[in-house]
């Protein structure tokens, strides 16, 4: 069974992408490879470790898929036991934008929340801090994982 490309952003089409998608095993033989879009990550002088969130980007109204939920949940869920106040990670935000050149959005969203693109930019330096996204409830049962 071959995978499908699912992405509307045919520009990115990586030669790398295409291999992992066609050599490796598939989701229904319990390998996923999943791309991160961006980790943003706000520092100053007198916090130089910083703040920081995942943002996956998506096109349109694309949203995430089976995949991506499990596998970024999963990791939300360990970066947030490992900073369950909060100080330094954010979350995960899925953001979607309508528009394949930024320079002409004019309209964002952010977890489904609308931003202008003046918002956005506050969002992205963590001037504003928007709730992140829920992923379903994992279970870290270690019965499970053997």
């Amino acid at each position: 069974m071959n995978p499908v490309f699912r992405n509307p952003d045919l520009f990115q089409r990586l030669p790398w992408r295409e291999w992992l998608r066609r050599e490796m095993p598939a989701g229904p033989e319990g390998w996923v490879a999943e791309d991160l879009d961006l980790i943003v990550r706000r520092y100053m002088s007198s916090d130089p470790v910083g703040r920081f969130m995942l943002v996956e980007l998506k096109y349109g109204e694309a949203g995430l898929g089976e995949a991506q939920i499990r596998t970024f949940g999963l990791v939300d869920g360990l970066l947030r036991a490992a900073d369950p106040q909060g100080r330094r990670y954010l979350g995960y935000y899925l953001l979607q934008y309508p528009e394949l050149d930024w320079e002409r959005c004019h309209g964002f969203k952010v977890n489904g929340l609308p931003l202008s693109a003046q918002g956005l930019k506050k969002w992205l330096v963590m001037e504003i801090i928007l709730p992140a996204y829920r992923f379903p409830p994992l279970s870290f049962n270690e019965e499970e994982t053997r």
